[in-house]
């Protein structure tokens, strides 16, 4: 194996360095220096929309409770004067008319309880609830800075939350 002097190091180095200089020239200084520190992904603009973190109970618990309550749980501080009849809307697949019931909000959860039992037909029902996030005359759901909820979880605010439940006689 062939040793190396000082002069084949630094010999080494000098088209080492030209190659890096080169290199540089070539794919950074033709561009704006901004554009040539880019990061390869996008920062998200302006505020986070609110979102359901959970809602309660589950499907399966909800089968068989004919006159169950149902709560949500938001991700962050609500408006509860924006939780309305208007905003959130309960039907059954056995009725036209939304199912009417006591409706609660506080900061973070929301809670709505029947007056009776959901009404259902000979095999039981679809039980739909509907939290607006999309203006449609009646209202928005919005959170105490308010964004509207990203009720279709794309990241943006708006869209609506729609969540069904099977009861079964």
């Amino acid at each position: 194996m062939h040793k190396m002097n000082g002069w084949s190091k630094f010999l080494l180095g000098a088209v080492a360095g030209a190659a890096i200089v080169y290199t540089v020239k070539k794919y950074m200084c033709n561009r704006s220096l901004p554009e040539a520190f880019k990061l390869p992904f996008q920062f998200k603009q302006g505020q986070v929309p609110p979102k359901i973190k959970s809602i309660y109970p589950d499907r399966q618990t909800f089968a068989f409770k004919h006159d169950s309550p149902i709560w949500i749980e938001f991700d962050m501080p609500m408006n509860s004067a924006s939780i309305t009849k208007e905003t959130v809307i309960i039907k059954s697949s056995a009725s036209e008319e939304p199912v009417e019931g006591l409706l609660d909000s506080g900061s973070r959860i929301m809670m709505f309880r029947p007056y009776g039992d959901y009404p259902m037909d000979e095999s039981g029902a679809e039980i739909t609830i509907t939290l607006l996030g999309s203006e449609t005359g009646s209202g928005v759901i919005i959170d105490e800075r308010g964004i509207a909820l990203d009720g279709d979880n794309d990241g943006k605010a708006g869209g609506d939350f729609v969540y069904t439940y099977r009861i079964v006689r």
